[in-house]
């Protein structure tokens, strides 16, 4: 009944009497509990000092444990974490039993092993590279965190499963999880991407397995001007009219359907607009609010790939025809997201996907991260035909770029439910310098290597109002 009134009631905060939780005192008389408001149910609920660990995507072929100084540091800082949270990007199976294809991020079992022995204790499971072992691969994954007590969310069964928030016990409290995968329209992670997505369970009829779609509309800004060439242009040749189930609002004044992708006119060409499908932004959110319910604490997180910019060819570097930028800006829908997201619950919102760092923000008292990078990038050096790192150029690209090599470890600190400090602390996963087999490592970064990182990270946070203090290498945001 609690669940439901949050989710449904009004906005402002609704006191719940003892009558709408079914209380009453004994002799029949009315009871007076403390008020339930849904201001205190969607509040941090978690007492004392509370830290939580959070890094970008792991992948990795083969399990990582290094006794090196510069990668125990990192290490310690996730272990003396009550929370250890990171973006599951690897497929773990059983190779002597697996019967799907081997290669993209798949992993041995031992991997998990790994993960665990780093302090890794939350994991999201909403990507692009859920099922590249197939369904096959992505219950075994699941199964292989479960054995090992590593809480998940993002992956399932059906939509209802992989939608919903997962939990983590700790001796704070509980910690909920959701964890989306945004698929667009168009571009190299759209329709692609589209068979990783789970289906609603309808009646008798099961849904598809798969990962929590965030299902996007990608609109190409260009100017006026051009946009009545195009008009122009389609009107004399087979450019594609729009379907007929489209409404006509869509296709009339500043928006145009071209072969297949949306244009609009607009004051920046160029750039790239977003517009999330209202079914899965509701659904998504309806999750974060029902999960913090039940959570004394809950992280909202997503797999973005998304760029506010149209670059041809520098995506990953050196790799044409990819839309997708490696930007340090979030697109348009990825800020309104995470407000969102804390205005429903969750206490920390993470982002992840394009494999580059991004600005930081502290909204309503929560931190934003919009992009944590990579913290183990391995990504090429799987084994299987076709995954030679040193001939297959795409794979050499992204580990040679120096953005996907240099991260941040966010340590996100609490005090009796509020946020009091944030440490980055920052990582280095190589270059051309380290030989193939030690690429995409996490090490803690040189002092070089450190302020080249924070002073990025600085410049990327100013625009939303995020102060970042240097001191001896680490990154600090207080909160007052």
């Amino acid at each position: 009944m609690l669940a439901i009134l949050l989710l449904f009631g009004a906005a402002s905060p609704a006191v719940l009497s003892a009558q709408a939780v079914g209380g009453q005192a004994a002799g029949g008389q009315s009871a007076e509990p403390p008020a339930r408001t849904v201001e205190g149910e969607l509040a941090t609920k978690v007492r004392g000092s509370f830290t939580v660990a959070a890094v970008g995507d792991l992948i990795a072929p083969q399990p990582i444990n290094r006794a090196a100084p510069e990668f125990a540091r990192t290490a310690d800082v996730i272990r003396h974490a009550d929370v250890g949270f990171a973006n599951m990007e690897s497929s773990l199976v059983d190779f002597r039993k697996h019967e799907g294809g081997v290669g993209g991020t798949l992993a041995p079992l031992e991997m998990g092993d790994s993960l665990k022995s780093l302090g890794i204790t939350l994991v999201s499971r909403a990507n692009n590279h859920a099922l590249d072992g197939g369904v096959e691969g992505m219950v075994s994954t699941d199964l292989a965190l479960d054995r090992l007590g590593i809480a998940h969310a993002g992956s399932g069964r059906d939509l209802q499963e992989a939608r919903g928030a997962r939990f983590l016990e700790t001796p704070k409290g509980r910690v909920g999880l959701v964890s989306m995968f945004a698929v667009e329209d168009v571009g190299n992670f759209g329709p692609a991407y589209v068979r990783t997505a789970a289906t609603l369970r309808n009646g008798d009829i099961g849904g598809a397995p798969g990962v929590n779609p965030l299902y996007l509309t990608t609109y190409h800004v260009v100017s006026p001007a051009d946009l009545e060439a195009m008009k122009a242009i389609a009107a004399r040749t087979y450019g594609q009219r729009a379907p007929a189930h489209v409404a006509p609002t869509e296709t009339a004044g500043a928006r145009f359907r071209y072969f297949d992708e949306w244009y609009e006119a607009g004051d920046r060409p160029g750039t790239l607009r977003y517009a999330m499908n209202p079914a899965d932004e509701r659904g998504n959110l309806e999750a974060i609010r029902s999960g913090k319910v039940q959570s004394d604490f809950l992280i909202a997180t997503i797999h973005s790939h998304q760029s506010p910019a149209f670059c041809g060819a520098c995506a990953f570097g050196t790799v044409p025809g990819m839309k997708e930028e490696l930007s340090h800006e979030p697109p348009d829908y990825l800020v309104k997201l995470a407000r969102e997201a804390i205005d429903n619950g969750a206490d920390m919102f993470v982002s992840h996907g394009v494999h580059a760092l991004a600005g930081i923000e502290i909204y309503k008292g929560r931190p934003i991260f919009y992009g944590l990078s990579n913290f183990i990038f391995q990504f090429g050096l799987q084994f299987g035909d076709g995954y030679d790192a040193m001939a297959n150029y795409r794979k050499r690209a992204e580990l040679e770029n120096p953005a996907s090599l240099e991260s941040v470890l966010a340590s996100v600190r609490y005090e009796n439910g509020k946020l009091a400090e944030v440490r980055l602390y920052p990582v280095d996963l190589g270059g051309r310098d380290r030989p193939i087999s030690q690429l995409g490592i996490p090490q803690a970064a040189s002092p070089a290597v450190a302020q080249r990182i924070l002073s990025s990270l600085q410049q990327w946070s100013q625009p939303f109002g995020t102060r970042i203090v240097i001191e001896n290498g680490v990154g600090v945001i207080r909160v007052p």
